[in-house]
């Protein structure tokens, strides 16, 4: 699972960076620590848009899992491969790559009367032996790996290795697609807040010594920030409901290389007055088609009920004026950077009325700025598992 604050306590220091072998499914040291933290699993677990989606779409899928062997990509506490148990799988892989969370998972299966029916396999899906789990064995994938505007942590790919070693012809992977979304919005003031929060390079005497040539430099990092918001519905230019977006195939591919990079243009709705986009806004939607219908829905749209994912705002290169009903197209590109464990995204959004076009990125979406931090404290507040 991927919670909001995750990609702001990132390490630098990678996995193999003594040996120098990297691989794209390993995950940046700081991952780990930051997993193993009972809190941050707390956090997650409070999420109540985030466990009520699954849950029901795992009910939904009863008839599916009733005597099914399920594997679930990212424990962490085990939340999902318990409500698998629930709801009749007769055995489930709960795969989890930290080791402290692994242990902690183990103990919640135990104590609530899962031996036997969950296991707990303490590694990377890649490492997992043959005798560990039989290739072709699995009937359902349930996975969580997802992460800010869904891809931030490579998650797909690790799905993907799944499905194509493991998953059985004919098998279910939950959720099965995904839809990234995006909408422009006008709020001059956010350019002027991340701005401010470098004004310290503005100085010209700093112990007698001008700083101020630094200022680019800063710019250019300001531009290049993730900006995690809680974004208002009416704070858009468009409704969040005619957001146009792309749908991603999480079940189709059998190769991880195949997220490599992700593309897609989008045209927006016109909009019936005039305005200044000052950056786009992006989102996601996870759908667990073939679980029943109609097919489950976890959004983390502005309209949606508050996740841990909250929003993403990316900042244009410059304010993009636009007449009312302009024809307005953008263009979304993001690509893999292992070094990161992340995706470097750009976008470039066109008027077709002018030929006017500003531009985002590269933004790295694990290079985030937290501004908002989402309160979605859901049932145990009390420690009690009730509201």
């Amino acid at each position: 699972a991927v919670a909001f604050s995750r990609s702001v306590v990132l390490s630098s220091r990678m996995a193999a960076a003594a040996t120098g072998r990297r691989h794209y499914s390993r995950r940046i040291d700081g991952y780990l620590q930051y997993y193993g933290k009972l809190k941050n699993q707390e956090g997650m677990l409070r999420d109540r848009a985030r466990v009520d989606a699954y849950k029901a779409a795992l009910e939904a899928a009863t008839p599916l899992l009733r005597g099914a062997t399920v594997m679930d990509i990212g424990t962490g506490s085990g939340i999902l491969a318990f409500l698998a148990a629930r709801c009749g799988a007769k055995k489930v892989y709960a795969v989890e790559a930290s080791p402290s969370v692994a242990r902690l998972a183990s103990r919640l299966a135990r104590a609530n009367g899962f031996v036997g029916v969950v296991e707990v396999i303490p590694k990377h899906v890649e490492d997992i032996a043959e005798e560990e789990i039989p290739t072709g064995s699995v009937d359902v994938i349930v996975s969580e790996l997802f992460s800010h505007f869904l891809v931030g942590e490579l998650g797909l790919q690790a799905v993907t290795t799944a499905k194509h070693r493991f998953l059985r012809e004919g098998g279910l992977v939950l959720p099965a697609t995904a839809q990234l979304k995006l909408a422009p919005f006008e709020d001059k003031s956010l350019g002027a807040e991340l701005r401010a929060r470098h004004k310290f390079w503005l100085q010209c005497d700093f112990y007698g010594l001008d700083l101020s040539a630094a200022w680019p430099i800063a710019e250019e990092q300001i531009l290049r920030e993730n900006v995690i918001d809680v974004v208002r519905p009416d704070s858009l230019l468009i409704s969040p409901n005619d957001a146009p977006g792309h749908t991603l195939d999480l079940a189709g591919p059998s190769d991880p290389s195949h997220w490599r990079h992700i593309g897609f243009d989008v045209q927006f709705p016109r909009i019936a007055k005039d305005v200044v986009i000052d950056g786009i806004c992006g989102w996601w939607d996870a759908l667990f088609t073939g679980a029943g219908e109609p097919a489950p829905v976890l959004s983390t749209s502005p309209a949606a009920p508050l996740t841990v994912w909250a929003q993403c705002r990316f900042l244009l290169d410059r304010p993009l004026r636009a007449a009312a009903n302009a024809k307005l197209t953008a263009r979304c590109d993001m690509k893999e950077n292992k070094l990161r464990e992340s995706y470097a995204l750009r976008l470039e959004v066109r008027n077709h009325a002018t030929g006017d076009v500003s531009k985002a990125g590269p933004i790295e979406l694990s290079d985030v700025y937290a501004r908002q931090i989402p309160n979605v404290d859901g049932p145990g507040a009390d420690g009690t598992g009730e509201d």
